[in-house]
């Protein structure tokens, strides 16, 4: 329930410091009602206002607190009778009290009272506190949410073919600005046309009234999602004309967007479960997700923003991006070819061949990693150290990892045991030796599933690896920026990006004068993962120096 309140809290649509909107001509103000009246209430009178043809002029508000608005419909909207109702007898004391208030106002001015003593107080629940015969020309229920709203409406019988449908002319609706949506979907589905939406902001709060009309087989219109979440009058309009408009369509993208993210948390949570087995679940969360997405492609729309246009900019730069990383390095991709990363500060080198491997052949061992793993996935805690505080700190691994090798690993607080290599990975283990000119005897998989799993910097000198270590990585999937960092330097960096079915090989001294890490991905994977496979060469067990070694033990 917390949780809940916390993510309305953020979904209101406030306008904090901004001035109650429109302004309110005080020429209009209604005698019974002048001391506390508003322009939310000079709004809900103006739809309510009787009209030629509105039968007998019988205005019913609902939910009516304090009965302001019942006065001012009585004595400006040409209402014969207006029957407030509320179910909190505290509420109907005060609206008494407002009623004997406003008489004496109207008196004092010489006015006549007949028209405040026209509104009728009733305790009740909704219009339970109407007889059945009793007719209802306008309806207005303001002030409460979406949810109550619509119960209101069926149980009074104005829903669906409700028998109050006959002489009702139209409903006047005032819920949370952040209810729009779903109050207009339950106008569509129980046969009312909106022919008029308003927004007014009042004590910082964006408000939505809406008037609506019933509508017959013959006059019913498509309904679209731009009608739902922005409005069929609203939509119409410029957001350069309204800046009311314009801050409520980006408080609706506003929420979308923290509604999308909090679905894709709880999808990302659910798939990454070891024994997720609750496939209808998972499925409705991506349609969720996929709702989300198109939301948010039609209110940027409203604002001229091209949502395909955006993600092929957005594709276009990446590509930008990948092709500038690679400069220095010679232009020929089915060959390893290597550039000094920084020659001020050492001589370690980064090699790529982006085409190390084909696209079928990176396809088919993507696929044997993740369908059907040779390897054991697991997600474990790690001791990193924080470069820029001078700290260590203890983490759970924002990814995946597996390994493979003949001798046991120790990295960042932890030992990975021996575990006998997969043959699938054997056979590529021989392709990246025959690259590099190197051999190697120890595996290390990293499996990032989406954007958000990473890795932070850090350098790969344990002592077991020797002076001047040769490391290897294959990738296949997504396509991941990868950064290179130099110690002495923190905000000298270089990027290059790995891409599917690339190796990457790191030497000479580069792991002793430099960090290196795997960022959080910005750009939407689309449900790709990547997974890395790094291999390394283990000159001993966890513990070993570099004199230990002898002259038998090498790398190359």
């Amino acid at each position: 329930a917390g949780r809940r309140r916390r993510r309305d809290a953020r979904a209101r649509f406030r306008a904090r410091d901004a001035p109650d909107a429109p302004a309110l001509d005080r020429d209009d103000v209604p005698r019974a009602a002048s001391w506390a009246w508003s322009s939310r209430l000079q709004a809900l009178r103006a739809m309510s206002a009787i009209e030629d043809g509105d039968g007998e002029g019988v205005v019913v508000d609902c939910c009516c607190g304090h009965a302001l608005l019942a006065l001012g419909c009585a004595s400006e909207a040409n209402a014969t009778r207006v029957v407030a109702i509320d179910r909190s007898e505290a509420e109907i004391e005060r609206a008494k009290k407002n009623v004997a208030r406003a008489k004496k106002e109207v008196e004092m001015v010489g006015g006549d009272g007949a028209a405040v003593d026209s509104v009728d107080l009733r305790l009740g629940d909704g219009l339970s506190a109407l007889r059945d015969d009793e007719r209802v020309d306008v309806l207005v229920v303001a002030g409460v949410g979406a949810n109550t709203m619509a119960r209101v409406l069926e149980e009074g019988g104005c829903g669906g073919s409700g028998n109050r449908r006959g002489s009702l002319k139209r409903v006047v609706l005032n819920p949370p600005a952040k209810d729009g949506a779903q109050v207009r979907r339950w106008l569509h589905a129980n046969d009312y046309r909106v022919v008029d939406e308003r927004l007014v902001v009042e004590n910082g709060t964006m408000h939505l009234i809406l008037c609506a009309e019933n509508e017959t087989a013959a006059t019913k219109r498509p309904f679209t999602m731009r009608d739902e979440i922005i409005g069929p009058c609203l939509g119409a309009q410029s957001p350069k004309e309204s800046p009311l408009l314009k801050l409520y369509v980006k408080k609706r993208l506003e929420w979308v967007r923290e509604v999308r993210r909090q679905s894709s948390l709880n999808l990302t949570r659910l798939e990454r479960l070891a024994d997720a087995g609750d496939a209808v679940a998972v499925s409705r969360l991506r349609e969720d997700v996929a709702h989300y997405d198109e939301m948010e492609a039609i209110l940027l729309e409203f604002f001229g923003v091209n949502v395909e246009e955006q993600r092929r900019n957005v594709e276009a730069e990446l590509e930008r991006q990948i092709v500038s990383s690679f400069e220095g390095f010679d232009d020929n991709p089915t060959e390893l070819v290597y550039k000094v990363v920084d020659p001020e500060e050492s001589d370690g080198r980064l090699g790529i061949c982006r085409q190390f491997l084909d696209e079928d052949a990176a396809n088919e061992l993507l696929s044997s990693l993740v369908s059907s793993p040779p390897v054991t996935w697991a997600q474990r805690s790690i001791v990193v150290w924080q470069p820029d505080k001078g700290v260590t700190k203890e983490v759970v691994q924002p990814r995946l990892v597996s390994w493979a090798g003949d001798l046991p690993y120790k990295y960042s607080g932890q030992t990975l045991d021996p575990v006998p290599v997969p043959e699938v990975l054997r056979r590529l283990q021989t392709a990246v030796e025959a690259k590099c000119g190197a051999t190697f005897n120890h595996i290390l998989l990293n499996r990032y599933r989406d954007g958000d799993d990473s890795m932070a910097f850090h350098a790969d000198d344990e002592p077991e690896l020797g002076k001047n270590a040769c490391i290897a990585a294959v990738s296949v999937g997504h396509t991941r920026k990868f950064d290179v960092q130099v110690k002495s330097r923190a905000k000298k960096k270089t990027s290059i990006f790995l891409e599917h079915g690339s190796l990457m090989v790191m030497d000479g001294s580069l792991q002793h004068t430099h960090y290196h890490a795997v960022p959080k991905n910005r750009v939407p994977t689309n449900g790709k993962e990547r997974i890395n496979i790094t291999f390394r060469y283990l000159r001993g067990p966890p513990g070993w120096r570099q004199d230990d070694d002898d002259a038998t033990t090498s790398q190359v």
